[in-house]
Parts: C-alpha cells; structure tokens; sequence
C-alpha cells in the first residue's frame, strides 16, 4: 500500500491520534491468544510503524509465530490514550537498523537516543519490526 492510500486504510481518529503519540501500545499474542502489550518508541511511514527492540525480547518470539498485532497510542507507562488499531507485523533484515534508527532518533531526540544507548550498553543489539495496519472497517 502507497503513502497516498494510507489515509484511506487507517480509520481517521486512529490515525491522527498514531500519528501524533510519542508511544504505542504493542501487543503481540502468545500462542494461547493471550495478549501482552509493552509500550515502544515508534515512526511512523504511510500506513506502516516501526518499532525497535531488542534481539532478545519476548515479543519476537511471539511474532515468530504469530504476526497479529494490536496497536494503540499510548504514554511512556503503557497507559493508553486513544483506540486499538489491529495490524500485522513481520521482524525486518539487520540492513533496515541502522535508516530506522536514524528515524527514530530524529523524532525522539532525548528517549530514543539514550534507550539505545542502555540497550547497547547491557549487550542487546537492536531489531526492527514493520507493523502494516488493517484497513478500517467501512
């Protein structure tokens, strides 16, 4: 889906509200279907979110099986602070980290610098997850 067509895939509240949060509410399913949300640092592209984590974090794990997702925009402690939109997400090459970074860096100027830096500090190295949005009910 083009950047032109993502106004039409992403209901108009959650959009605006997506795209103006500093946080999302990721929530990936285990395997029973149990939800477990974490909030995370994010850019936004059209109709796709990025999200950066850790190499080793539980949610990979649980996208590995299944690509589900829920977002929502949230603040820094996970609390929600608009609607869930649903969405598939896939783990991205190590060739996206570094320009995602950038991205993220930019738009984050003080969080997303220093999470990297403790990240990096504790031995973890980043992954990218690439988050494509339902398209809105009509």
């Amino acid at each position: 889906m083009t950047a032109a067509s993502a106004s039409s895939a992403i209901s108009p509240s959650a959009g605006i509200a997506l795209a103006e949060a500093g946080f999302i509410d990721l929530v990936t399913f285990r395997r029973s279907g149990v939800p477990g949300g974490n909030p995370v640092l994010f850019v936004m592209d059209g109709d796709r979110l990025y999200v950066r984590t850790a190499h080793d974090a539980g949610k990979l794990k649980r996208l590995r099986h299944t690509a589900a997702v829920e977002v929502a925009p949230c603040d820094s402690r996970g609390r929600r602070i608009g609607p869930p939109t649903a969405g598939r997400a896939r783990i991205l090459d190590d060739e996206a980290v570094e320009p995602t970074l950038a991205r993220l860096h930019a738009k984050h100027r003080i969080a997303g610098p220093l999470f990297t830096a403790f990240r990096h500090l504790r031995g973890r190295r980043d992954v990218i997850i690439e988050i494509v949005l339902d398209a809105a009910p009509a």
